[in-house]
This record gives C-alpha cells, sequence and structure tokens, in this order.
C-alpha cells in the first residue's frame, strides 16, 4: 500500500498543479488535453486509495503506531486532490448537492495548488521514506 499511496499523492498532485502551469507551457496544455477523459476516474481512484489507507492502515511488525502515523497526512492529501481532481464527478451525484458540497467546492478550489504542491511532495517523501513519520 505504500506503494499505490505515495504513487497516489504524486500523481494527483501533479494533476492538481497542472492547471498553473498551463499557460506559459503547451506540453502542460497537451497534457491535460489528452488526460481529461480520464480525470474521473483517476481522481476517484486516488480517492479511494486515500480513504483505504486512512481508514485501514498497514499493521506491520515491530512498530505498529509508524504506519498509522505515517500514512496519515499522505492519506489526507490524496483524499483531498482525490476530491479536486473529481469533484465535478461528484457534484452530479443526488447526495452530494448542497450548501456542504459548495463551501467544499469553493475550499477545494481556492486552496487547489498549495493541496497539489503539498501532496506531490509527501508523496514523494513516503515512497521513499515510508517509516517516517508525517503529522
Amino acid at each position: 500500500m505504500v506503494f499505490f499511496l505515495g504513487l497516489s499523492c504524486i500523481i494527483g498532485g501533479f494533476i492538481s498543479v497542472v492547471p498553473l502551469f498551463m499557460e506559459k507551457y503547451t506540453f502542460f496544455k497537451k497534457f491535460d488535453e489528452k488526460i481529461s477523459p480520464y480525470k474521473i476516474i483517476i481522481g476517484l481512484a486516488i480517492l479511494i486509495i486515500g480513504i483505504i489507507n486512512f481508514i485501514a492502515p498497514f499493521h506491520g511488525s515491530g512498530r505498529p503506531l509508524i504506519p498509522i502515523f505515517g500514512d496519515l497526512l499522505p492519506s489526507i492529501l490524496a483524499i483531498l486532490v482525490g476530491l479536486i481532481i473529481s469533484i465535478e464527478f461528484l457534484e452530479t451525484l443526488k447526495g452530494f448537492k448542497g450548501n456542504f458540497a459548495d463551501r467544499l467546492k469553493t475550499i477545494l478550489h481556492k486552496y487547489q495548488y498549495p493541496f497539489g504542491f503539498a501532496s506531490a511532495f509527501f508523496g514523494i517523501l513516503h515512497w521513499f521514506l515510508f517509516r517516517i513519520v508525517f503529522f
């Protein structure tokens, strides 16, 4: 699960910050055009991986608290970038409409780039230093 959580944080963070660089670099605009049909699937996959790691962390032998707290921040960031990427799809769901959904969308779009950069950073750290506590 360390591999999937780190990879999902890196990919989700990268997809979240791509709009920041689209005007300056044409590569990012082409990348966004090619990936846009798959954004909902990618966002939901990242969201599900984040939720699974948040709820049921890996319990290894030895130090059982390290994986719990070590996965806390990367899993929260994976949930946030998963929501950022797939918010358009989630708005179409019947139970997701309302005042809470509007406030959540406003907050997610306001902090999209900090969440994206933090997700990519902690995804890289979590991928290589997975026994370190990030909270």
